[in-house]
């Protein structure tokens, strides 16, 4: 005698592909710890660290690669540049470069890999080939470039010129520099909303931050921060911005440029960055080796996670 009917065959199938499919990849942060002379991947679901990866050179400015596979990290006392698998957790390469490599970008669309030498005003360019990470040239920006965005089409860059307190916009096809914007004084991090239309130059002396507009080629307003502003993160229509001696991260409105809130984070925050689903923000906090995750709605620091001496992960690190 049967009890029921048998299950269809397509729903045993689809039963089978749920138990069976593995978990979707952890939440990941790859953070530059600058005195110990390591990139440490912390496993953001467990708050903790899962592994620490030897990196010669002080590390600091860290890139992604369009896969998220590959982390590129700067090397200001190699000085050169380190190339790490993430799956494998090693060095795969020491790029070597002359003058002092520390921000750090990669074309979304070309895999290249862009660095600004801090002694000079210069970005160079390194391409992905057989394997390797190539020098393949050097662009002329401004004075002290530090942070770099690439529009998401891969078409052009941006890079904020410290000591020349300015953005430099450059044409990638032709690699030239095609307009130096004006901002506020001393900017170093340099963040590109999702659709590439504006940037947000921490402006490290002035106190605030420069909103520009990329398609008019000018900066059009400015924010108030804390002390010493280092980098902005964009999370749900807001700015999250590091102020290294406020302790603090000040959070404004995109639309409005209101001001938010004031979050007291760890001792010196300095790098910063979204989830990509935009609800958390991560600060790396270099005096207090520590990374603050904030709840990026609540405006509340959820928890702190320890890491090693000297976090700065200045540039892309979340994945």
């Amino acid at each position: 005698m049967r009890h029921g009917r048998a299950a269809p065959a397509a729903l045993v199938a689809l039963i089978a592909l749920i138990v069976l499919a593995p978990a979707a990849p952890a939440a990941e942060a790859v953070v530059t710890v600058q005195g110990a002379n390591a990139v440490e991947v912390v496993d953001l679901d467990q708050g903790r660290v899962v592994a620490s990866i030897p990196v010669p050179g002080s590390p600091a400015g860290v890139a992604l690669s369009p896969d998220r596979n590959t982390a590129y990290v700067t090397r200001p006392d190699g000085p050169g540049v380190a190339v790490i698998d993430l799956s494998a957790r090693r060095v795969t390469g020491l790029v070597p470069l002359p003058g002092g490599p520390l921000g750090i970008g990669v074309n979304p669309v070309s895999g290249a890999v862009y660095v600004a030498d801090w002694y000079a005003a210069r970005v160079f360019v390194l391409v992905p080939r057989d394997g390797a990470l190539i020098l393949d040239g050097e662009i002329a920006v401004g004075a002290s470039p530090s942070g770099i965005a690439v529009i998401p089409d891969g078409t052009r860059m941006l890079v904020a010129n410290r000591e020349d307190d300015s953005v430099s916009l450059v044409d990638l096809g032709t690699r030239r520099e095609t307009a130096r914007m004006k901002v506020g004084h001393h900017p170093f991090g340099l963040t590109l909303d999702a659709n590439g239309s504006y940037a947000y130059t921490a402006n490290v002396t002035g106190n605030d931050v420069s909103v520009i507009d990329v398609a008019a080629g000018r900066e059009t307003a400015r924010v108030k921060t804390g002390e010493r502003p280092y980098v902005v993160a964009l999370a749900g229509g807001r700015g999250f911005v590091t102020d290294q001696y406020g302790n603090t991260v000040t959070v404004f409105d995109v639309a409005t440029l209101a001001p938010l809130k004031t979050i007291d984070v760890g001792d010196h925050p300095e790098g910063i960055a979204a989830s990509p689903d935009g609800r958390q923000v991560y600060v790396a906090n270099w005096g207090s080796n520590t990374v603050s995750v904030i709840d990026a709605g609540a405006m509340t620091v959820m928890r702190e996670i320890k890491v090693a001496d000297g976090p700065r992960a200045f540039g892309d690190f979340v994945r």
